[in-house]
């Protein structure tokens, strides 16, 4: 009975911090939630990896002002980088007291993320990533549904403060060709700002009291189970937008004809290849025979 309330504690406190996220935020309504349902994926998260330590790992709250956040996107067509840039004052972060960063993305059904090609850039100096769900990579965007990140990379010290700078790989899914009377050749995708999270650890003491409804509980890294509280940081970035060029199903017949077309004739192709290969190849034996 012990141990399996023990393992339970931390599941306790943190549906108590649903609940306060639910109740204790300021701006109601879709903020509210947001907050809801980012501790709901979490949570569904620890408990399917097992993340059931004794206790939850408690953070410190320095003062949260001057936190700027920038996004930009590089790149063109379907295969875009995500760059990300947190900045934090001196003081929030120097020691004794030890901060890391934790930024959550919620990457919307027109997009997605492979988590093979971020696993390969993470030996290179890439954050290190977890998926709190499945991300199926070959579906189309009307078959796809939003999939949560959590990106964890070491903070770097500059002259003006701190720098968290992590850059995210996506790639835009496809999407359903318009109607008959479709006028839009696009979809815009919105891929709204991140959630940005700190913890601290240290002996300095506490600027300000942690705010409960701004705890999260999430992995404390990408590679233990342990489970840290996360305090939420008040800067937001502002959403990013990507042009996807759709079918039009007018222009069904023309492509059809095109592609049947173009593929007869790359067979046609092949097969002389093949025809005057087929050819060249006795002679060249029979030559060889004749010098034997």
């Amino acid at each position: 009975m012990t141990s399996l309330s023990s393992a339970c504690l931390p599941l306790l406190w943190a549906a108590l911090l649903l609940a306060l996220n639910c109740a204790c935020l300021e701006d109601p309504g879709a903020t509210e939630h947001h907050a809801a349902e980012l501790t709901t994926s979490l949570l569904e998260f620890i408990v399917k990896t097992g993340g059931r330590e004794n206790r939850i790992l408690q953070t410190v709250c320095p003062a949260l002002s001057d936190v700027h956040i920038n996004r930009t996107a590089l790149n063109h067509g379907f295969h875009r980088d995500v760059v990300t840039e947190v900045t934090l004052p001196v003081s929030m972060a120097t020691p004794p007291m030890s901060c890391r960063l934790l930024l959550v993305e919620t990457v919307p059904a027109g997009m997605y993320v492979d988590l093979h090609q971020v696993t390969f850039r993470t030996d290179f100096g890439g954050p290190q990533v977890l998926a709190l769900s499945d991300i199926d990579v070959e579906q189309a965007a009307h078959q796809s549904s939003h999939h949560r990140l959590l990106l964890y990379s070491p903070l770097q010290q500059n002259p003006k403060g701190f720098t968290w700078r992590v850059t995210l790989p996506v790639h835009l899914r496809y999407h359903r060709w318009a109607g008959d009377q479709g006028e839009d050749t696009s979809a815009t995708i919105r891929l709204e700002g991140p959630d940005v999270l700190m913890h601290c650890e240290g002996d300095r003491p506490v600027t300000t009291p942690c705010e409960e409804s701004r705890l999260f509980p999430a992995p404390c890294d990408a590679e233990s189970r342990g489970v840290c509280l996360w305090q939420l940081l008040n800067g937001k970035a502002e959403p990013l937008s990507f042009q996807v060029p759709i079918g039009q199903q007018s222009h069904a017949v023309f492509v059809i004809t095109g592609t049947t077309a173009v593929a007869a004739l790359g067979s046609l192709l092949i097969l002389v290849a093949a025809r005057k290969a087929s050819k060249v190849a006795p002679r060249r034996k029979g030559a060889k025979d004749k010098r034997e």
